[in-house]
Formats: structure tokens, sequence, C-alpha cells
């Protein structure tokens, strides 16, 4: 299970010298502060400014944005890479969601005062999408910006904000004119996420991390600080959504994992057996290999579209519905091989395989939900991957 889709030279140049570097600098600490398990940390932030001066989490961007060029392979080589070594990027939804869409649609102004500072690993967004009532029905949502001169006044909450109580922005989407069909009236801004009015109150989940409510009362924005043009936020939204999906959920993040639990099958005695010598768990990890296998194709393909120029359309959508729901099953069946003592958690006596499993499952409960939900990508691929009527 070694997946490379390096192409040239150079890019297999890049993808070893970034992998020496990974092994040298990362830490088991570095590589648990990220949103979904402890939250940024020092060593975290202390680890993105390192990649950011190396210039490759920049990688795919121009150079003039802080950026060191290169192609969007370099981009999926560099989460690649990460996932492989079991970490994730840092500053992962300003480089992969909200930079992209600065780039392209932000003014001079915007690519010049960020993208920068995304690249360097100097600073990280929060997403600012979902509110209570509106769920993966974005285009429902409420919250109000109401013109005020050279500024906006918002007011409204937001929910599920996870990285809000560490970033230093939040990538908010709300409500600029309400007298238009709802598609056609929301607006994407970058507000200080320690701005006067902003209240952050905390959310503990059943996978263990920690996700936000975020208050907003009569929050005053500037202007300059509209991404893109006015009313035209669902747009970006759904453009960027899409490469959230694509760079998010790599199949080679459950390589290491499993190779794990094939050792540990193979080392471990039930009923006077080892475990491998069990149709039942043979049969579980053949699944396991084959899925893994099949979602990093489906990987394979939305970047090669990419990289022939094409836009992604429900290709993301496809992705993300087989592998999320694939990250489930492997963690279901994982469980079903281990009995028992697989519930045991990481700091429990005994725990197989130090309770990264159990850890794995309760964290696996979003992922049919985060980033569109399973029922919304459903009706996606229906109806523009097969061409259903809706």
């Amino acid at each position: 299970m070694d997946f490379n889709l390096t192409t040239t030279d150079e890019e297999e140049n890049f993808r070893v010298k970034l992998s020496a570097f990974l092994d040298r600098e990362l830490t088991p600490q570095i590589c648990r502060q990220h949103s979904m398990d402890l939250g940024l940390g020092p060593e975290a932030r202390a680890f993105a400014l390192k990649l950011g001066a190396t210039g490759w989490l920049g990688r795919g961007w121009p150079e003039k944005y802080g950026g060191s060029g290169g192609s969007v392979i370099d981009e999926y080589i560099l989460v690649q890479e990460f996932a492989r070594h079991e970490a994730f990027v840092p500053n992962i939804v300003a480089r992969f969601m909200c930079g992209p869409v600065i780039l392209r649609h932000g003014s001079a102004e915007m690519k010049a005062a960020f993208l920068p500072r995304i690249a360097s690993g100097e600073i990280e967004f929060s997403l600012g999408y979902t509110e209570p009532s509106s769920g993966s029905d974005l285009a429902s949502m409420r919250m109000r910006a109401v013109d005020d001169g050279d500024s906006y006044i918002m007011t409204g909450q937001k929910i599920f904000n996870t990285q809000s109580h560490f970033a230093d922005y939040h990538w908010l989407a709300v409500r600029t004119n309400p007298d238009v069909p709802r598609h056609h009236g929301i607006s994407l801004f970058v507000v200080d996420q320690r701005a006067e009015g902003i209240t952050i109150r905390p959310i503990e989940t059943l996978g263990g991390e920690r996700t936000n409510e975020v208050f907003y009362d009569s929050v005053r924005v500037p202007k300059s600080r509209l991404v893109g043009g006015l009313n035209k936020g669902f747009y970006y939204m759904a453009e960027a959504l899409g490469y959230e999906r694509l760079m998010l959920f790599q199949a080679i993040r459950l390589v290491p994992p499993f190779k794990r639990l094939v050792a540990y099958t193979k080392s471990t005695m039930r009923g006077g057996r080892l475990l491998c010598d069990n149709p039942d768990v043979r049969r579980h990890l053949a699944q396991m290999a084959t899925e893994i296998r099949i979602a990093q194709a489906l990987e394979d393909r939305a970047f090669a579209l990419l990289k022939k120029g094409n836009p992604l359309d429900h290709e993301s959508s496809l992705l993300k519905l087989f592998a999320s729901s694939m990250r489930q099953r492997f963690v279901d069946a994982a469980l079903d091989i281990m009995g028992p003592a697989g519930r045991l958690e990481e700091d429990s006596e005994g725990a197989p395989l130090a309770g990264e499993i159990i850890k794995m499952a309760r964290a696996s409960v979003i992922d049919t939900i985060g980033g569109g939900t399973s029922e919304i990508l459903k009706s996606l691929v229906a109806t523009r991957g097969m061409g259903l009527p809706r």
C-alpha cells in the first residue's frame, strides 16, 4: 500500500525532501495537536512556522503571495505525506479552504494581507458556516450583516466552529441581502476572531475534540474584509467545499493503523489459535484493504482531473461520501476483530493498540456529517454525477 502519484522527477524530489523533513521534525505531541484531537499547542505552532519557512506550506501558490510555485499535484503530495506520517497539515482550514478562495476571488489588498501569512504558517482560520437552524442546508442561514457605511454590523450565531478557540480569523458566511433567492444573498468575510462583540463557548464532542458555538453581538467588520463580490458567498463556499472534501480525506491515513491491526492479529491468540487464522478476521482485513484501495483510486481520479485543468463537480462529493463511511466501517470491523478489549481507552491497562481504535471510532461519528452530510452528498452524486432527476 505504498501510494504515490508523483509523475515527474521534480515532484518526486519534493516528496522525498518533505518526507525526510517530517521524519526529522514531527513528534507524537505535534501529531496530536490539531483540531480533531488536542487542539493547537505551542509545539504545533512552532512546527507550522518551521514548515512555512521551507516554502512548502505555500507549495502550489504563486511566489508573489508567499508560495513556492508548483502545481496542484504538489499540494496533493503535501497532504498525502502528512497523512502517511499520521499528522495533519498545519493551518489546514486557512491553507486548503480559505486561502484558495482568496487567491481566486479576493481583492489585491486581501491577497497581500493574508496569503503570505497563511503560507508562512503564521495564521489559522475557523469556518463560520453552520447555524443551529441550518445544518447542511447552508443556503438557509439567517445570520445578518447590515450595511453601515464603511463597515457591516453583524449579529447572530454560528455553531460547530471547531477551531475558533485558537484561530486568528473567522471565515464567516452571513446573509447580506434577505430580499433575493436565498442562494443569492450570502457573502463571505474575514473577521478577527477576537473582535469586540464576539463570544466563543465550548462544545465537547464524543470524539474528544472541542468545537464551539460563536455569538456575534453587533460586531463591526470593515468592508475591506469582504471576500470577492457581494452576495456571491454561497458559490465561493460550494467551490471551497469541493476542495475541502478532496484535501481532508486521505485513504493513506488508514494504512498505518491497518498495518498495526494486521500485526495484532498475527500475535494475538483467541480460542487456541492466532486471530489471523480466523476466516472472519481474514475477511474483515481483506475488505479493509480493498476499500482503502478504492478510496485511493477515487482520490487519484479527482486529482487527475484537476491536473488536466478540469473543474471538480460530483467527484469530490463521491470521494468524501465513500471515504467517510469507509472509515466508520474500518473501525467497526477493527472493534469486531479485537472483541470487548477493543473498547478500552488509551489510558486503560491492557488496551489493544494503546486504545487507538476506540478513539478512532468515537472520532469517526462526525465523518459522515462534517463537510457535507452523506444524505446531501448522495443527492449531489445522483443528480450531478448520474443525471437523475431531483
